[in-house]
């Protein structure tokens, strides 16, 4: 594995003033609850976000602020994540600790989600960077094509999130006798 390397630590005011900022809104036809349980998962990023592999949450349930996971990525890259902020089914951000990606000196997320409805909810997310050496020259190519993706990735979530959850099966009372 390519060495991590560390990066620096960010404050909420980072996603108003970073370098790179990016912000995609999604409308989804689900509860804050259901779409605040999906960003509390693991494999379901594997779903949606194009460049994740693999979510690994190092820290114990249930989780909140200070939360640590492991982020697997294509290209067999890999960051390490931090959330420094936390409302349940509200608003949860973190920045990345340590990465083997190339050029990057900051890099944080924010994920807010405010009910609209009964059933709908909007999902505003940001993406906040501060690269170094020659790619901060890049951001102004970088991007126009990070929302592009982004957007296709939000598409992805949408219909997962609007896709009605399984029920499980009832099982049958003890004593139960099958039908013919």
């Amino acid at each position: 594995m390519t060495e991590l390397n560390r990066l620096d630590p960010v404050t909420m005011d980072f996603f108003d003033t970073a370098p790179l900022r990016v912000q995609c809104t999604m409308l989804a036809k689900c509860t804050p609850e259901r779409l605040f349980e999906t960003l509390r998962g693991d494999t379901i990023w594997t779903e949606w976000a194009g460049a994740i592999t693999g979510v690994n949450w190092t820290s114990e349930k249930p989780y909140a602020k200070n939360a640590t996971r492991d982020v697997s990525l294509l290209g067999g890259m890999m960051v390490r994540e931090l959330f420094f902020h936390w409302e349940e089914n509200q608003r949860i951000a973190f920045y990345v600790t340590e990465s083997t990606i190339p050029g990057l000196k900051k890099f944080a997320e924010d994920y807010r989600v405010e009910r609209i409805g009964p059933d709908e909810t909007k999902l505003i997310w940001t993406v906040a960077i501060e690269n170094q050496g020659l790619m901060r020259h890049l951001n102004a190519i970088t991007a126009p094509v990070m929302r592009l993706v982004f957007k296709g990735w939000l598409k992805k979530y949408k219909k997962i999130l609007e896709t009605p959850v399984p029920k499980p099966a009832a099982q049958p009372s003890a004593g139960a006798q099958p039908r013919a």
